[in-house]
């Protein structure tokens, strides 16, 4: 077969994405356009757009007028970012008990599609996204692709959750996988066997690039280094998801050695950002949203509110959504005009590693829960062989939530490890307050240094 020109290839990629409405690379052209704006005609911008939102969400989202009435606020002209504090914040506890609420009164006339996603913090979010609001989100992680040298149309192999089930990816994932030349790996499990298998599919993908959760990437290589493989000739790793610890990023640059690049964004609320070569941090999309930083109960860092600018069919205004983070007071010095999260603290988990030798770990089991009506969920290790999932509801908990969990749970862990799943009043939280989504109470081969319910929180930067 002829090789594909880069060039060519990119065209026939972005005459389907046109045909779908959806203009990605034209929102790429635009962004990178964007970067030579003076500070002062992109403040005005976002401005402008931040005006327009506030205006929408009055004017169209009845349960707006209703919540800022009730904290004594009515709308006005927004002249300066200053005045979005006078909104009040939206958390994501308030968002879930309203979202059927919190949608435009003429989503008929918006491009949207309904989403959710799994609950990073045990608690499944659904909302709708607009489709321009989802081309700019592609067009930034172009860019943010971009950082690591990828060009599109390399190859690139994808360990992540998706589809839990393969033979149930869409058809429409399946096309975009196809023409972003990604080979699909499922990132819900690891074990030396599967690592294995994947080191010869990737080699056959001829994969320039990888991408998937920290976690996961690491137990993998770990896995390859223990089996004497070496996956050499990748130029670049790109974590999701998850925070990329220490041991993680150290762990995955020494088994296969390359850099890894950092990608942490939020679906609902609407950021993305990506680190740039010099790894000081992670470039944010100012032209999506305005970020600011609760930072009240801590010096510095504090929790992320986020204002996206584009959704109007799920208008997200000043959304908590549960970050802790710290943002930079200075561009990078790479010159590029997007500002910096200088950290993020939050989305861990234990790594469960069962005596069979298979683990799993975090965010994959988020997608179990995804599409359930439910208050909350947890996963914790009880045995060496033994997994408890524990389901927050109101009334009965569905058959089919049962069903679904064991079906997936059986596809991807073997008849040995024993799945108990029972619903709970309350959920358990840490010390600090907060929700731990997946944890061990059993010690066994591999474990993550990070807060379970009863240790210590504390307010610090990575």
């Amino acid at each position: 077969m002829a090789k594909i020109h880069p060039k060519s290839f990119q065209a026939i990629v972005s005459l389907f994405y046109r045909i779908n409405g959806l203009d990605v690379f034209g929102m790429y052209r635009w962004l990178l356009e964007m970067q030579s704006w003076s500070s002062q005609k992109r403040s005005e911008w976002r401005l402008k757009r931040l005006e327009e939102i506030i205006e929408f969400a009055w004017n169209h989202v009845p349960f707006y007028r209703e919540y800022w009435g009730d904290h004594g606020v009515q709308y006005t002209k927004i002249r300066s970012l200053e005045d979005l504090q006078r909104y009040p914040v939206l958390t994501k506890d308030v968002f879930r008990a309203n979202a059927s609420q919190v949608s435009a009164d003429n989503l008929h006339s918006i491009k949207h599609r309904k989403w959710h996603t799994g609950g990073t913090t045990g608690q499944p979010v659904h909302y709708n996204r607009d489709l321009e609001q989802w081309t700019l989100a592609e067009a930034f992680h172009l860019w943010g692709w971009s950082q690591t040298g990828y060009v599109f149309g390399d190859p690139v192999g994808v360990i992540a959750g998706g589809s839990l089930v393969p033979e149930r990816m869409s058809f429409e994932a399946r096309i975009r996988s196809k023409l972003h030349r990604r080979l699909f790996l499922y990132g819900v499990v690891m074990s030396p066997a599967l690592a294995r298998d994947y080191y010869h599919r990737l080699r056959k993908h001829n994969a320039k690039f990888l991408y998937g959760y920290p976690s996961v990437l690491y137990l993998f290589g770990k896995h390859l280094s223990e089996l004497g493989l070496v996956y050499d000739g990748l130029k670049a790793i790109v974590t999701t998801a998850e925070m990329l610890l220490p041991q993680y990023r150290d762990g995955i640059e020494h088994y296969f050695n390359c850099p890894v690049f950092n990608n942490l964004g939020c679906n609902d609320g609407g950021y993305e950002s990506y680190e740039c070569s010099l790894h000081d941090g992670l470039h944010y999309n100012d032209l999506q949203s305005v970020l600011e930083v609760d930072n009240t109960d801590c010096e510095g860092q504090g929790r992320l509110i986020i204002t996206n600018l584009w959704n109007r069919s799920t208008p997200f205004i000043r959304y908590e959504n549960g970050d802790l983070v710290t943002l930079g007071d200075e561009l990078c010095s790479c010159d590029s005009s997007f500002p910096l999260i200088s950290s993020v603290e939050g989305r861990t988990a234990d790594i469960l590693t069962f005596s069979n030798g298979q683990s799993i770990s975090g965010p994959a089991l988020t997608l179990l829960f995804g599409s359930m009506e439910i208050d909350g969920w947890q996963v914790v290790q009880t045995g060496p062989n033994k997994m408890e999932v524990r389901i927050c509801c109101r009334g009965v908990m569905q058959p089919q939530y049962v069903e679904h969990i064991h079906n997936i749970l059986g596809k991807h862990l073997s008849n040995e490890v024993d799945v108990n799943i029972k619903k709970v009043i309350e959920l358990e939280k840490t010390s600090g307050g907060k929700r731990k989504p997946i944890w061990s109470e059993y010690d066994i081969y591999e474990k993550n240094e990070v807060s379970g319910p009863g240790k210590t929180d504390n307010c610090t930067s990575n």
